[in-house]
């Protein structure tokens, strides 16, 4: 199973956290989300500019957030993420190149040509293997890599507006 993660702030300050689980096609099969947690003044003191990176990882470390799936990928959308969150699970930070460029691996980074002269640009927390970089390309012939965080984002951000009652 591949996971993504992200954590939204709201205009707010709220912060909420999603892992959207999806199987080899795209379908999601579990979705979980921290309710909004506004920082205390002393937390924003106390952490500053790493307060999004303290609540990523405080989310992303619970192993139960996984369970029951075997997830063995977590694609995020915040480079930060894989200098401060510490799970067994590969973190990789993708992003899209606006031009083609050829595939090149280096360990734990690297560039896979995409359709339509773009390219995928990916950074991991672990080093890549050949089995994680087949499964990378094989979603990447299948849907659209960054499609789910749209749905995520949507999703945390709708989870943030709703009005307590």
């Amino acid at each position: 199973m591949i996971a993504y993660f992200s954590l939204y702030k709201s205009d707010d300050e709220k912060y909420a956290g999603g892992l959207l689980i999806i199987n080899e096609n795209g379908i999601p099969v579990s979705f979980k989300y921290t309710e909004p947690v506004t920082p205390s003044e002393i937390q924003k003191i106390i952490y500053g500019d790493n307060i999004k990176n303290y609540l990523a990882y405080e989310i992303l470390r619970n192993e139960d957030l996984f369970k029951p799936y075997d997830v063995d990928i977590v694609f995020v959308d915040d480079n930060d993420l894989l200098n401060y969150v510490v799970t067994d699970k590969i973190l990789v930070y993708i992003s899209e190149l606006s031009l083609s460029r050829s595939f090149e691996i280096k360990e734990n980074e690297g560039v896979i040509p995409l359709h339509d002269n773009k390219s995928l640009k990916f950074y991991a927390s672990k080093v890549v293997d050949s089995n994680i970089l087949k499964r990378i390309k094989y979603i990447i012939d299948k849907y659209d890599i960054f499609e789910p965080f749209g749905r995520l984002k949507e999703a945390l951000i709708y989870i943030c507006s709703k009005r307590e009652d």
